[in-house]
């Protein structure tokens, strides 16, 4: 299946442009009220929403600096990489990309585990526990960016937020789509999406995209396989069972960056690669099985059911930089053997009690988690070292030995419950409760030695809306989260939870194609998991973050044809641990903001030119937490592209990323492993409908 033919020249996730076809409802489903309370949408929803898959009611009126990034709007940025779109929206920062294998990213100065990534996920359930691959937006009808306390998912808490992306679903309208893209470092990809019913009550989808790529960094190449069949079932009305899959492969080889050279960050060449090419490719694959169940029962009350099953491995070989000493730059060999194998559930039912929208829930999961690591370090005899400015490759690696060889297992058990009550006809009030029953325990196989932690953890939730007028409305959500950590520290010992508390205030303007929303957020947090500042090889919790700024969110259609999105955000993060040189937050920059505007003039008979472009700037960050004070530079990076519709079943696109070839460092994780920015991209695609 995932065999590349050999005319599968490439395809372009973001030229799957919104055909109407292929956007259309899935299957007819119950609405309610509330359904005219969405959060502020980026793009065009061609779609009613999925109550199985989507943001709970509660999120999409009381959150109003949430926002859902609409498929035509992730086509028209050019959002090839999960990384790409979460521009669009406030207060996104990247992180650590672990080697060019995961996404990763900090939301309000909040970041995940350098070596997990942030959390996020698919169709309401957690779709990186332990660890996950880079996202293809191929699969993506949307990404719900839901902030604050009362971005809840299914009983989920976080203060700062959470990113769900909503995957493509069966529609009964037979369409189908294929773009191909050719593009900068001998680019290739295919994306082929097809939709249609199979009887009066069922109905299938396919999208597969497949992607090879020589890569802009040097000897770095790039293969990428996703296969995502779906299925509705829709037996009554008030009925509907949704199946979807997911089998991905990403291979490529394991990428350190550079390292920054007399403490400038763009002092290495951008494309220099340093490791060794005979370490050959490592290798990530991942499978995803997901049935959903949404049952009306009349009266306004719902199901809403679900289970995920998701299983995975990554393994390779790398050589990593570990210590520049002049030119030699010594390195550390590793090889790497992870699995997870992760099973959740959840069941909500939810209805209305005269003024108020209750839910209340239970959710489950248990992980299997498997790290297998073996290391070499370099020694002043054995330094297997490469020349930082003229690398020649080829050294004898060294022997590994064993370094890490844990099992974790958990088991996690929830209950939740929310009300949202409309007090008046202009006040909303909110609140919810969460019990969190769980049980960790991680063995380390080297000593033999088990780590167990044993909690049921309440948390609560509240928050109120208050709509002033027709066009203003303020809001305020208070809330605490838990998150359970993985893995251990150099001591071979477990981690606390990861607790916290945080709030937000804000005030939203709409008005015919106006939406602005400014908010004010405070959080605190304890147990984040870093890079241990005394060896970067290990992780370390941080004692507190708080991070505390303003966030400016607007999306203005100024006539039919032009959409305008902007976003600023002032975020500052700070440490009080006393374990670190500083107490600045890895790659959270003080100010980062963005502007894209899109404009279409189509025709009637769909004929005509789209245009998009923007600008991103991210500002000055901390590229290391150790005493060497590395900044990373703030940078403006732009992007354009023209697309041209012969008629609605063709279109030609071309379109340039880092438009001016700005030079700059995306992320890092420490002095030696700085990951650049990639330079200008230029790429042609040709987009056919049926």
């Amino acid at each position: 299946m995932f065999r590349e033919p050999v005319a599968m020249a490439l395809l372009s996730p973001m030229l799957l442009c919104a055909d109407p076809a292929l956007a259309q409802s899935a299957l007819p489903v119950p609405t309610t009220d509330d359904d005219a309370d969405e959060i502020v949408v980026l793009g065009t929803r061609a779609t009613h929403r999925d109550t199985t898959i989507a943001s709970d009611v509660a999120t999409r009126r009381m959150s109003q600096s949430s926002r859902s990034i609409e498929r035509d709007l992730i086509v028209a940025a050019g959002a090839y990489r999960l990384s790409d779109a979460l521009e669009l929206v406030s207060g996104i920062s990247n992180q650590n990309n672990r080697g060019g294998v995961m996404d990763n990213f900090a939301i309000r100065g909040f970041l995940g585990t350098p070596d997990g990534g942030a959390e996020y996920y698919v169709d309401g359930f957690l779709a990186n526990r332990g660890m996950g691959p880079p996202r293809d937006p191929a699969t993506a009808e949307r990404i719900e960016l839901l902030k604050g306390p009362a971005g809840a998912l299914f009983g989920d808490i976080d203060p700062a937020g959470r990113v769900n992306i909503v995957t493509k679903t069966p529609a009964f309208t037979p369409a189908a789509s294929a773009t191909l893209t050719y593009g900068s470092f001998d680019t290739r990809r295919i994306e082929l999406d097809a939709t249609g019913p199979l009887s009066s009550t069922i109905a299938a989808r396919i999208v597969i995209a497949a992607e090879d790529s020589d890569g802009w960094r040097d000897l770095v190449s790039l293969k990428r396989r996703v296969v995502s069949p779906s299925i509705s079932w829709h037996p009554s009305d008030a009925v509907r069972l949704t199946y979807v899959g997911e089998f991905n492969r990403f291979d490529t080889p394991f990428d350190r960056g550079v390292p920054a050279i007399n403490g400038d960050a763009n002092g290495a060449k951008r494309t220099t690669f340093y490791g060794e090419p005979a370490d050959g490719t490592t290798r990530f694959r991942n499978e995803r099985h997901q049935l959903t169940t949404t049952v009306d029962l009349g009266s306004g009350w719902a199901i809403n059911s679900g289970l995920a099953w998701r299983t995975g491995t990554l393994k390779g070989f790398s050589s990593d930089q570990s210590r520049l000493v002049g030119r030699a730059l010594w390195r550390q060999r590793r090889s790497r053997d992870f699995s997870v194998d992760d099973l959740s559930a959840r069941l909500e039912v939810s209805g209305r009690i005269g003024a108020h929208r209750i839910a209340v829930g239970a959710k489950g999961y248990r992980l299997d988690y498997g790290e297998r690591w073996m290391r070499r370090n370099p020694t002043a005899d054995a330094t297997y070292a490469i020349d930082v400015f003229a690398p020649v490759y080829g050294a004898a690696p060294p022997v590994l030995l064993p370094f890490t060889n844990n099992d974790e297992k958990r088991w996690s058990g929830t209950l939740y419950a929310q009300d949202m009550w409309a007090a008046t006809d202009r006040l909303t009030l909110s609140g919810a409760v969460r019990l969190d029953a769980y049980r960790q325990r991680i063995r380390n196989n080297r000593t033999g030695r088990i780590g167990k932690a044993i909690d049921e953890p309440v948390t609560f939730r509240v928050g109120g809306r208050y709509q002033v007028n027709d066009v203003i409305a303020v809001h305020a959500n208070w809330g605490e989260n838990f998150v359970l950590n993985s893995g251990t520290d150099r001591n071979g010992e477990g981690f606390e939870p990861e607790t916290g508390k945080g709030y937000e205030a804000g005030i939203a303007l709409r008005r015919g194609g106006i939406d602005v929303a400014i908010t004010w957020f405070d959080i605190r947090k304890q147990g984040i998991l870093t890079n241990d500042p005394t060896d970067a090889n290990f992780l370390a919790p941080v004692g507190r973050l708080r991070s505390r700024g303003i966030e400016a969110d607007a999306s203005v259609k100024i006539t039919p044809h032009w959409q305008i999105i902007a976003n600023y955000a002032w975020t500052h993060a700070r440490a009080d641990d006393a374990s670190f040189a500083t107490d600045r937050v890895l790659n959270v920059p003080a100010h980062n903001g963005a502007l894209f505007a899109v404009g279409r003039f189509l025709d009637d008979s769909g004929r005509g030119v789209s245009l998009s472009g923007g600008l991103t700037y991210v500002g000055d960050r901390a590229g290391a937490i150790d005493a060497s004070g590395l900044i990373l530079p703030g940078y403006v990076k732009a992007k354009a592209a023209l697309e041209y519709a012969f008629s609605r079943q063709l279109s030609l696109r071309v379109e340039a990323d880092n438009l001016f070839d700005r030079r700059y460092a995306q992320s890092s994780y420490s002095p030696l492993w700085i990951y650049p920015g990639q330079p200008r991209t230029i790429r042609i695609s040709a987009r056919m409908t049926l």
